[in-house]
């Protein structure tokens, strides 16, 4: 069961600025085709605009029978198996994370590919209560308040 990142106004707002930034820079010099300046901006701004694109729909959270897998574009991904799992709560915390939304889950897991501790990760699932009743069913660990 695959479910999606809620997609904030926070994100939406980042992701604007920073088309619009990019138009503005590049407007000055995309007449002169023949300019090194307009081909350095194109190769520097466009796989960023790309990069973000890429997080925007390939941010997702999937129940697998063992674990839960966490993907954040090509930034992020984790294979959190559900008896590692220690804790989860609701949070707005702002933090960067693999939720592009500031309505969360905050996750508390054993630590991962021979890290000693716990480790963290937020998410923003769109289908919120729905993916705390799967978690809580497969981890069964029961939301903190």
């Amino acid at each position: 069961m695959r479910y999606y990142s809620k997609i904030g106004v926070i994100w939406m707002i980042a992701i604007a600025v920073i088309v619009w930034c990019n138009y503005m820079l590049l407007k000055p010099v995309t007449w002169r085709l023949d300019d090194w300046g307009m081909w350095l901006t194109l190769l520097i701004f466009i796989p960023i605009d790309v990069l973000f694109v890429i997080c925007t729909f390939w941010t997702y959270y999937e129940f697998h029978d063992d674990y839960l897998e966490v993907r954040c574009g090509y930034f992020f991904h984790e294979d959190i198996p559900y008896h590692d799992i220690r804790s989860f709560k609701e949070t707005h915390n702002p933090l960067s994370s693999c939720g592009l939304s500031l309505d969360r889950l905050d996750i508390i897991y054993k630590a991962q590919k021979g890290r000693n501790g716990n480790s963290e990760v937020l998410i923003s699932p769109v289908k919120k209560q729905e993916f705390i009743q799967e978690l809580e069913k497969r981890s069964r660990i029961f939301l903190s308040k």
